[in-house]
């Protein structure tokens, strides 16, 4: 199981056809090295794109697959509006918003003029606790992807 930590609008490639292939898996690792990292092992530096990055990935606590939910969330959010996560705070140092990302309980702003199907899968994806997030699995259920699996 490959967990890439760097999901955003650019890394996702569209063909002609419509297919959809996810790009730069430069930052990304396996479960089990992300395990032996939490286990003490810290050889991965904090990596990735700061808009996207999740809570726990930016205070350091731990990185899972449901980190890649939070950026998914985000990367949705970014197709939606055009502009990326965190935009609406024109932070011009990303130190800035790393320290927004890690202490505040803000999630990015979500707007008012999309669906409420889209905005509660993004709520969804975008919850601060990692263990409130669901899993992709469960994402596929939600009511904003009805028409997908028709």
């Amino acid at each position: 199981m490959v967990i890439h930590k760097d999901l955003k609008g650019a890394n996702i490639l569209v063909a002609a056809d419509g297919t959809v292939k996810l790009a730069d898996f430069g930052c990304s690792t396996s479960i089990e090295k992300t395990l032996t990292s939490l286990n003490g092992d810290k050889k991965n530096p904090l990596i990735g794109s700061v808009p996207w990055m999740a809570p726990e990935v930016v205070s350091e606590t731990g990185y899972g697959r449901r980190s890649d939910i939070w950026s998914f969330g985000c990367t949705i959010l970014e197709m939606a509006t055009g502009k990326i996560p965190w935009s609406h705070y024109n932070f011009e140092n990303p130190v800035a918003l790393l320290m927004k990302i890690a202490l505040s309980d803000e999630i990015p702003q979500i707007p008012d003029n999309i669906s409420d199907e889209l905005k509660d899968f993004i709520k969804q994806c975008l919850q601060r606790d990692p263990t409130l997030r669901p899993h992709a699995k469960d994402l596929m259920n939600h009511p904003f992807l009805k028409d997908i699996k028709e």
